[in-house]
């Protein structure tokens, strides 16, 4: 991962369970006003957009287009000012085909076109969901441009703004889950990072592709080229790296939005492939900073960049990925190879005694779960009877430091509702964890640490939360981000009968509020339907959703050993 990207092709997943964040985990909302007017459409099998056939960065090769350029002899031909960018850079004249031209189709090279001739979505307040296509010269959709702006002048046109806000929609979070941040900083970092910028502008592009249900499949498939248009130029972009440590830092960065984008489409075969080069790049960017200083990993004073980038791929590579979350009864995960980057930045032995807010003690759980993970119940290590009860003693240290805190928040659940969602869902985390351990040693155990209690105050306390939204609050935005999240930990958490039901009585009460086709009225609709009958669209959502929970720590919460 030296100087450059090559892009390689790949087979198809070979996950049964990849038919589906904000951080990439969200759902666009239908453009237009209320979302209750708007019909859920699904987008038929054979419609389905083609994935590109390419997907993972290797930077170790040079680009070297522009060194085989300059050795070809120049010959006489026509030129094209309105063609793809192949053909203008061979100087060749282009019949223009869509979506490839023949030049380009006779020699095997990928076509693309300039984006002033690409697909446009206007996301003003009063545009619908319809995608217009422009014309490239005078006609391009110029808007962002009339008023001056330090923002705005980052973006090259109003489709890039476009998908970038899109990205922004989706990457909304709430108060009632833990925050990923490394999604937090994304936007501040793109306004730097020229390749960051690109990855999620695909980003936004694959949102309105893959998890909007309002949307037809005409303008999905157009949605989804703009996306590998911003693709590829974030692969451009990319080429000009270094090995140099921001290039390296800002690659890795690229590689994990990557990844988001492949769990969107569905390609876990590429999911793995990008997780696995965002390691390998970052264990190079570490090995450098540490021989540079000349201290540990250990030692390494790191700043919130590269604690967000180091805690994310540590996460990916302990925890299962969420992708089927319980709604329709069923729940699928996949679980990535173990790769650990080394002994975890925080030892396990210097664990407070008490956790003085949620943040540190979701700090702590990671590390906590990655020592279980990687250190004690792995697949190289036998598991013996002081193995287990190192097990037990780990997560007790942690719940030891976080009880205090989850009383603090029952105690001001009134006061502080969002707060007390948080420490719940770490509450059934921590049960869920311990009652496997109980499993996994004893499989007879009859009497088992129960979670339900914890699922009741979730669902009490988000359906206050629901019921109390009132000035700027009262949106479905706000109810996707602060109510729904949490309800979907608890159904990919629990198949009780009356637990699910429960759930539903939030969410009929969320579609009263904000109409059928808010996040509650899809939910609910998922809940009556037959796992085998679901829209893969909403499949798509469903699995977006679980890549969020993932990302922020609060998908599986259970260690197996071996």
């Amino acid at each position: 991962m030296e100087q450059t990207i090559a892009l390689k092709p790949k087979p198809k997943a070979s996950a049964s369970s990849a038919s589906s964040s904000s951080r990439g985990g969200g759902v666009q909302p239908p453009r237009g006003g209320d979302p209750s007017s708007s019909q859920i459409v699904s987008v038929p099998a054979n419609n389905k957009p083609r994935i590109p056939n390419a997907n993972v960065a290797v930077l170790d090769i040079a680009d070297r287009s522009g060194q085989n350029a300059a050795k070809k002899p120049k010959t006489k031909s026509f030129k094209t000012r309105t063609g793809c960018k192949e053909c203008k850079r061979r100087k060749v004249k282009c019949d223009e085909g869509k979506p490839i031209c023949n030049r380009c189709k006779a020699v095997g090279l990928t076509c693309h076109f300039p984006l002033s001739q690409s697909v446009s979505f206007n996301t003003t307040a009063t545009a619908t969901t319809a995608v217009t296509t422009t014309r490239a010269g005078p006609q391009s959709d110029t808007r962002i441009l009339a008023k001056p702006n330090y923002i705005l002048s980052l973006f090259k046109d109003q489709t890039q703004y476009d998908m970038f806000s899109t990205f922004l929609w989706s990457n909304e979070q709430g108060t009632t889950l833990p925050h990923n941040t490394l999604a937090t900083i994304t936007p501040q970092l793109a306004h730097e990072d020229a390749a960051v910028r690109e990855t999620c502008c695909a980003l936004g592009g694959a949102v309105n592709a893959f998890t909007q249900p309002t949307i037809d499949s005409v303008a999905a498939d157009k949605a989804h080229q703009l996306s590998l248009q911003y693709y590829t130029r974030t692969v451009r972009a990319v080429t000009t790296a270094t090995s140099t440590l921001r290039a390296l830092r800002s690659v890795t960065h690229v590689a994990l939005v990557f990844l988001t984008y492949d769990i969107l489409r569905g390609d876990m075969h590429a999911a793995v492939l990008h997780h696995d080069h965002a390691a390998r790049l970052f264990e190079a960017y570490l090995g450098k900073r540490c021989a540079q200083e000349g201290v540990s990993l250990s030692d390494l004073v790191f700043d919130d960049y590269e604690n967000a980038l180091f805690d994310m791929i540590q996460r990916l590579s302990t925890y299962p990925w969420a992708l089927r979350l319980g709604i329709t009864g069923d729940t699928d995960e996949f679980l990535a190879a173990k790769r650990c980057l080394g002994r975890h930045r925080y030892s396990i032995d210097k664990m407070p005694s008490s956790f003085h807010d949620l943040d540190q003690a979701l700090r702590w759980w990671d590390v906590a779960q990655h020592h279980l993970a990687h250190h004690l119940l792995d697949d190289d290590t036998e598991t013996t009877k002081a193995t287990w009860e190192r097990a037990f003693s780990v997560l007790s240290s942690w719940h030891n430091g976080f009880v205090l805190l989850y009383r603090y928040t029952q105690q001001r659940k009134n006061e502080e509702p969002h707060s007390y969602v948080t420490a719940s869902v770490f509450e059934a985390l921590y049960l869920e964890c311990l009652s496997s351990l109980h499993l996994q040693l004893n499989t007879d155990a009859k009497v088992l640490p129960d979670a339900k209690p914890v699922y009741r105050e979730i669902i009490a306390t988000t359906h206050r939360i629901l019921d109390e939204l009132k000035g700027s609050q009262a949106n479905f935005r706000f109810m996707d981000n602060n109510v729904m999240k949490p309800l979907f930990v608890v159904l990919f958490k629990c198949s009780d009968p009356e637990i699910r039901e429960g759930v539903k009585k939030v969410l009929q009460h969320g579609v009263a509020k904000f109409g059928s086709a808010c996040l509650a009225g899809i939910v609910l609709g998922m809940m009556h339907m037959k796992s085998e009958h679901v829209p893969q669209i909403l499949r798509n959502v469903e699995r977006a959703v679980g890549w969020h929970l993932t990302s922020v720590g609060c998908g599986p919460g259970v260690i197996t050993a071996g």
